[in-house]
């Protein structure tokens, strides 16, 4: 289940790298492993408390969705949704998970993996993340992403930890016999290189590989990506046998190549880069017709179609 080195992955995004928007990026834009939509502990154990209850009455665990005017659906609706559309692609799928507490995410982590053993799923997801990078003010408020690493980076380790019992001890069955990886997405440290490279050596022993994404929590999404810093953290993990996987600054396939030359790192991830063209990433020819605004378009809306989203404020993300 090792990612192959040199690997494009889509990065998580909220309200962006749902099903349809997946499927767009490995059949046009060449992606070979695609996370979810960032999925909130507490809404995980709520999915798996609704889709009990359903199997207890013998009911299928479609969900009802309830759209209000401004796009907005119920959490606990919206992830079951974003839950049971990853049935289609768990093979090499990771979902990303977000909390701050070591029980809930073992609890989380175990529901998930119930969910998907209990799903026609054709397996188990690929594997399994810990949002540890989220700059938003909703990270601030929830205390997860990265202001959990910043104010209590211990509890952000054994998060992890508890995560990786979570997987360790699930049984797994005859006919999905492959367990998880478990990763954590992280960002540079404000105090530098050093200091983010003893954060994730901390981890060892939890995660199979670390996202790197190449700026600090208060650059959030702005300037120019640090792929210096990148190389080094390649260097640095690398000796431990810890995978990096590194984000930002990504814009099209020649950038991507760049960034593995440059820093040696295991794969690259993109995020903006596929939004803003997900034909960009694709390592083929691409005629002037492929990259109209309104073909590309047409082709997100193609498996949009196909693979319809929770609410239109993902189409909506997409086409802006």
């Amino acid at each position: 289940m090792i990612l192959p080195k040199g690997s494009i992955v889509l990065s998580p995004m909220v309200r962006g790298s749902e099903l349809a928007f997946r499927m767009l990026c490995r059949r046009k834009g060449g992606a070979h492993l695609c996370y979810t939509p960032m999925l909130r502990d507490d809404d995980v154990l709520g999915v798996a408390a609704m889709s009990k209850g359903a199997s207890s009455e013998g009911e299928t665990s479609a969900v009802d969705l309830v759209i209000d005017n401004a796009g907005r659906v119920n959490s606990v609706d919206e992830t079951a949704y974003l839950i049971y559309e990853s049935y289609q692609d768990s093979k090499n799928l990771i979902v990303q998970l977000c909390g701050n507490q070591p029980k809930k995410l073992y609890q989380a982590s175990t529901a998930l993996l119930d969910l998907f053993s209990s799903s026609n799923a054709d397996a188990l997801p690929w594997g399994i993340d810990l949002n540890l990078g989220c700059p938003q003010q909703c990270a601030a408020k929830g205390n997860f992403g990265a202001f959990l690493v910043e104010r209590d980076a211990e509890m952000a380790v054994e998060c992890l930890r508890s995560m990786r019992r979570a997987i360790d001890e699930y049984p797994v069955g005859e006919d999905k016999r492959k367990k998880p990886l478990l990763s954590a997405k992280i960002r540079l440290w404000d105090s530098g290189v050093d200091d983010t490279v003893a954060f994730v050596r901390r981890m060892k022993g939890s995660i199979d590989m670390i996202a790197i994404h190449c700026r600090t929590r208060e650059e959030k999404h702005d300037g120019r990506a640090d792929w210096e810093a990148g190389k080094r953290l390649a260097e640095e993990l690398s000796r431990d046998g810890i995978p990096v996987i590194l984000n930002g600054g990504v814009s099209n396939f020649r950038d991507a190549l760049t960034l593995l030359h440059q820093t040696n790192c295991h794969s690259v991830m993109v995020a903006t880069g596929y939004l803003k063209n997900h034909r960009n990433l694709a390592n083929q020819p691409v005629s002037g017709d492929d990259l109209r605004p309104q073909n590309l378009a047409t082709e997100y809306l193609d498996f949009a179609e196909k693979y319809p989203p929770p609410s239109f404020l993902y189409i909506q993300k997409h086409l802006r």
